[in-house]
């Protein structure tokens, strides 16, 4: 490797190394943030501006379901209340607030859900910017119980378990449930298609099988790059009986798609 080659590498080891501390920074402070109930009207904007245009369509679809569900995700601000992360949600809660403040009142008597970071956006822009970042990828996870019941109060607001893309006058559920909960296609359909009755079988029963079928192909595939000898042979056979027995249990209890993933 040339010299040149060597100090690129190091270059970018310890750039990523500063991103990683950034991100562990990010993640601490969120961790540590103090979450308070605040008039909606205390949030003010970012002091450095959006970083991102509102997509209106988004703040269309966060305005119907917060008027179901409430805010899930609290907004984050920096420590003189200015937004750090969830201009979308703010916008669909002004939205709220202007078209139906009956709902709104009932929702957030006590003030909108937020998380006040000690962070001055300021003072530390970059650490403003890093906040936001990491507020958007990191995931909280919420129950099975909690998304189920989330799902039930949808449907009773109209929204409905759909095959494909709904038409205009659709709200379709498992797309809804997946903005709210920021989860793959796949799991929602899980959730909602696996039984919840005592002795039902769960989504994450389903989910522990079909690990296991995995974790088995990639045994398979491993034993066959070792020499052979007779007692691994046998392991082999006994790993494909497994294999097609798994294959049938899931058969059997496996959800069937409710929409197709765009």
């Amino acid at each position: 490797m040339s010299s040149r080659n060597i100090e690129r590498r190091g270059n970018d080891i310890a750039a990523l190394s500063v991103i990683a501390q950034d991100n562990r920074v990010a993640d601490q402070n969120l961790q540590q943030a103090q979450r308070v109930f605040l008039p909606l009207e205390r949030i003010q904007d970012r002091f450095s501006g959006d970083t991102r245009p509102l997509n209106s369509k988004h703040v269309a679809e966060l305005h119907n379901s917060i008027a179901v569900l409430g805010l899930i995700t609290p907004l984050a601000v920096d420590s003189k209340y200015r937004l750090l992360a969830g201009g979308h949600r703010r916008e669909a809660l002004r939205r709220l607030a202007k078209e139906d403040p009956d709902r709104f009142e009932e929702l957030f008597q006590n003030g909108v859900p937020v998380l006040v970071l000690a962070v001055d956006s300021e003072v530390s822009p970059v650490g403003a910017l890093q906040v936001e970042i990491e507020e958007n990828t990191q995931r909280r996870n919420y129950t099975v119980n909690e998304i189920r019941e989330a799902a039930r109060k949808l449907e009773a607001a109209g929204y409905e378990k759909l095959r494909g893309r709904p038409r205009p006058d659709q709200r379709s559920l498992n797309r809804e449930l997946e903005n709210v909960f920021r989860l793959k296609p796949r799991r929602i359909r899980e959730i909602l298609n696996a039984p919840d009755q005592k002795g039902g079988t769960s989504a994450t029963f389903l989910a522990d099988l079909q690990t296991a079928h995995r974790q088995l192909e990639r045994l398979s595939k491993k034993i066959k790059t070792q020499t052979s000898t007779e007692e691994l042979a046998q392991v082999q056979q006994n790993i494909k009986r497994l294999q097609k027995s798994l294959q049938q249990a899931i058969a059997q209890i496996a959800p069937l798609p409710l929409e197709e993933a765009e």
